[in-house]
């Protein structure tokens, strides 16, 4: 009645009735790529969902990962409790099953209709999840069908491109160097950035 749980009541283990909803995580090419998934995640009712990691803000070579969430539907109840000695039941365990059994006592904490609501409850958010992935694939596919994805890149593509776009980018500079230096002797800015360009190869 003083509010604080007795010594027994620390020790013993509970027996829980839970259900969680979806967690999907999906690795994708770039953030561009993550956008769509994001939305189309959010749109279905995954209103928890987002993009992994504020790396991918910064570095071209992240690889953006989706969690695609939702923690509306999400419950958890206590209805039993394990007692008995946790150590002997360890020790017994060890040995056969029945010895395991006979060290530990299940005891219900709620009767059978409690029971059959939860039973009920969890039926009920099991269907409302379901929908929402069907919500989730048909935005999803319905995206890809309309080709706004794009021409998807795997990373070693999309280095081999951002290598060959700086390989570009470096002889180009040299040219424009190379011209001006025909002029006026050249140019300190554009020594510098090809040094930095030369890395490259």
């Amino acid at each position: 009645g003083n509010g604080r749980r007795s010594s027994d009541t620390k020790k013993a283990r509970f027996v829980r009735f839970a259900f969680e909803p979806m967690i999907l995580h999906i690795a994708t090419a770039s953030l561009s790529y993550a956008a769509p998934i994001l939305s189309a995640a959010i749109s279905a009712g995954f209103r928890e969902s987002g993009v992994q990691s504020l790396k991918n803000l910064t570095d071209p070579n992240a690889i953006p990962m989706v969690a695609v969430r939702s923690a509306g539907l999400a419950f958890e109840s206590v209805i039993g409790i394990v007692r008995g000695d946790s150590a002997q039941s360890a020790k017994n365990c060890a040995n056969n099953e029945e010895g395991r059994q006979a060290a530990e006592v299940i005891e219900a904490l709620v009767g059978e209709e409690y029971l059959e609501m939860l039973v009920d409850v969890a039926n009920e958010r099991f269907e409302a999840n379901s929908e929402r992935i069907r919500r989730f694939e048909a935005a999803l596919f319905g995206g890809m069908e309309k080709k706004t994805w794009g021409d998807w890149e795997d990373k070693e593509t999309r280095q081999e491109r951002k290598k060959a776009e700086g390989l570009r980018r470096r002889d180009e500079l040299k040219s424009n160097h190379n011209l001006q230096c025909s002029v006026d002797g050249g140019s300190d800015e554009s020594d510098m950035e090809l040094g930095q360009l030369e890395e490259l190869k």
